[in-house]
């Protein structure tokens, strides 16, 4: 039993026989409404072996002119065709092709490395005498304080346009 996908090309209703549960009436004939674009998985049935129609959920019979075999593929990469230009002009550059360019998550990246780093400060100048008084309030201002510094590093380094020289050939 081969189950395939198939979309529906227009709207049907398709009859279907159930039991009642009544002895003096023991089936009763019901439909069931397919839309046009729903997506329905059946099993081809054949009459003598050619195509006859759709058998979904093993008691609903689609004719195949209303359906179309739905057919997936595999999402390759390099799909905008500039795959390979990219990947050779992140090397040459230095760049990483694998580093996230959504600026709100390298901004919370940012957030969260400087406030442990200005957490672990704070602890450690507590440890060392720095601060003559330690205070539970002096690590949050300096996680604050380094998150915020780090976000502005990000800042910069994002707005800072990065100049490439070309060296041309002199004859």
């Amino acid at each position: 039993m081969a189950l395939k996908s198939y979309i529906l090309t227009n709207d049907y209703k398709a009859p279907y026989v159930t039991a009642t549960g009544m002895p003096h009436n023991p089936s009763a004939i019901r439909f069931k409404q397919f839309s046009r674009g729903d997506i329905i998985k059946g099993e081809m049935k054949h009459a003598n072996n050619k195509p006859a129609f759709i058998l979904v959920n093993g008691v609903c019979v689609v004719p195949l002119d209303v359906v179309k075999e739905l057919v997936t593929k595999e999402v390759v990469s390099h799909t905008d065709g500039e795959g390979s230009i990219k990947k050779k002009i992140s090397q040459t550059i230095g760049g990483s092709s694998k580093a996230n360019s959504n600026p709100k998550v390298r901004y919370m990246d940012a957030l969260l490395l400087g406030a442990v780093v200005g957490f672990g400060g704070v602890i450690l100048a507590e440890k060392q005498g720095w601060i003559a008084e330690p205070d539970k309030k002096y690590r949050l201002y300096g996680a604050i304080g380094a998150g915020a510094l780090a976000i502005y590093i990000v800042y910069r380094s994002k707005t800072q346009k990065k100049t490439i020289t070309v060296k041309k050939d002199e004859e």
